[in-house]
């Protein structure tokens, strides 16, 4: 009796050990939870949300910030060109974002906030492009060997509270090329990298509303 009292005190300590060595879930400070998702992208989630009822979209215009130091790095680069890449990047975002939302479904455009809809607001940070030059600058056509690279973070926020109930984080690193591999460095090729970027974003967005929908709010 006294070794089966001892077997099972043992066995309590060894499952208390475990559970104390679980890591705490991942929590930001504004109460989202991180949740898995595809390793491309972090999810952080409202685990009390209920996002079975949402229906309509509002987008916010996508703002775009170029990475620290990269406008001396490329001084040929003037304001009025790094606002066209801007003004760009924008209207492509919503085209890829309502393409993938919107046009293949299942949600509709609202043009006020309520209890169904979801206000989402987008930013695109850090944004690198290796070489912006166009063809008509050199004269020739030219290859980077690196992408462009950004990070693309957007909230989702309950349309009636406006609290914040999906966050989705992407970053597309510099260093995605694999060995010899190039791109080539004009402005129709850093376009289409950009929107697939923003393209690859949507999707996560997509499969993250999916999950959530599929889950019972805590």
């Amino acid at each position: 009796m006294k070794k089966l009292r001892v077997g099972v005190m043992a066995a309590i300590a060894l499952l208390a050990a475990c559970t104390a060595s679980l890591p705490p879930a991942e929590t930001t400070t504004d109460g989202l939870v991180r949740v898995p998702s595809r390793a491309e992208g972090g999810v952080y989630r409202d685990p009390d949300a209920d996002f079975t009822r949402y229906k309509r979209l509002m987008i916010e215009p996508l703002t775009v910030e170029f990475i620290e130091g990269w406008r001396k790095q490329h001084p040929n680069i003037s304001d009025s060109e790094a606002r066209r890449i801007q003004a760009e990047t924008t209207k492509n975002f919503l085209e890829a974002f309502t393409e993938i939302l919107v046009d293949e479904g299942p949600f509709e455009l609202a043009e006020v906030r309520e209890a169904d809809v979801l206000f989402v607001v987008p930013r695109m940070l850090d944004l690198k492009i290796p070489a912006p030059e166009t063809e008509q600058d050199t004269g020739y056509q030219s290859f980077s060997p690196q992408p462009v690279s950004l990070q693309m973070t957007g909230e989702l926020r309950d349309g009636a509270s406006s609290n914040v109930v999906l966050r989705v984080v992407m970053i597309e690193s510099e260093n995605r090329f694999k060995a010899h591999q190039v791109s080539p460095d004009n402005r129709i090729a850093n376009a289409h990298e950009i929107r697939g970027s923003m393209g690859k974003w949507s999707r996560l967005v997509r499969e993250a509303i999916d999950v959530a929908k599929a889950s019972k709010p805590r």
